[in-house]
């Protein structure tokens, strides 16, 4: 099984779907069916089941999944290390990030780290942060920027403290106060961010003893906002995205502070790929981290 195989049925595996992993590769649909068929054949037992949802491994494809990735990063170090012999910057680098560190840190930290590499091709997943933490355990991506937790074991480089505030819609009688405490917002209906998604908030409500009184709930941050400008409820959300103006909504800072740790994640540092660790080193520069 060659690298381009291996990368097209790893490809296929993480996105799920045979179209976009063939978009992303650079291959037709039929070309890249054609290719895992051939893999198929070599291994002699299926290794996709395929349905209208898209694609995902079967039971003997997960069995030798960890051996493939393991194999494939092994193989990526190799070629990546040779070519930093040699003075070439090439390969290429996953990175799982949470939507709102997409949407406000990425553009920077793109546009610098292409501008100084451009023969490393870098592959940008989002999602919340359960699917974040599995796909670095099981090497789908070579780090993460997103949220630090107390209970991975993963090593951890910090950018920011993001702090975390309440938020009501305007008119609410709470908006006269400068700061407020979690119990001055107890039996208020609130729109809480789902737990798979977020694990910051759903701790620090935990930790503070503070039942909220959930009415609804939502991964998006941005309809959460929606939701509280509409006098919905209220809610708690990550600072970052409340530097932006959100009309019809105010934004209270909490008393005792609360924040999450905003950062990079990784298994390994030493394991790193020379790739992996120039977009590492790059991502530090930009967001001014020493």
């Amino acid at each position: 099984m060659d690298h381009n195989k291996r990368t097209a049925l790893l490809t296929a595996i993480d996105l799920g779907n045979l179209t976009r992993a063939a978009e992303q590769l650079g291959y037709t649909q039929s070309g890249l069916s054609y290719i895992i068929k051939s893999v198929e054949a070599e291994f002699g037992f299926p290794l996709l089941i395929r349905s209208r949802s898209g694609v995902r491994p079967t039971a003997d494809c997960m069995r030798i999944l960890p051996l493939l990735r393991d194999l494939h990063h092994k193989s990526q170090m190799l070629e990546q290390e040779v070519a930093d012999i040699r003075g070439l910057a090439v390969g290429t680098v996953s990175v799982g990030v949470f939507p709102c560190i997409s949407r406000f840190w990425m553009p920077g930290i793109l546009r610098n780290f292409t501008a100084r590499y451009p023969g490393i091709t870098l592959s940008i997943r989002e999602s919340g942060q359960e699917d974040l933490d599995l796909w670095l355990r099981e090497g789908s991506v070579d780090l993460l920027l997103y949220s630090r937790q107390p209970n991975y074991n993963h090593q951890w480089i910090q950018f920011v403290q993001d702090d975390l505030c309440a938020v009501v819609p305007e008119g609410h009688p709470l908006t006269w106060a400068k700061e407020i405490s979690l119990d001055q917002l107890t039996g208020e209906p609130f729109i809480m961010e789902d737990d798979a998604h977020d694990h910051d908030i759903p701790r620090l409500l935990k930790d503070s003893g503070f039942r909220p009184n959930v009415c609804w709930s939502s991964k998006d941050e941005l309809a959460i906002l929606n939701m509280v400008r509409e006098g919905l409820g209220v809610s708690v959300l990550p600072g970052l995205y409340l530097k932006e103006d959100h009309p019809g909504v105010v934004v209270l800072p909490l008393v005792p502070r609360a924040y999450r740790q905003l950062g990079a994640a990784m298994v390994s540092l030493e394991d790193l790929s020379p790739a992996a660790r120039r977009f590492l080193d790059s991502a530090k520069t930009t967001m001014g981290v020493k």
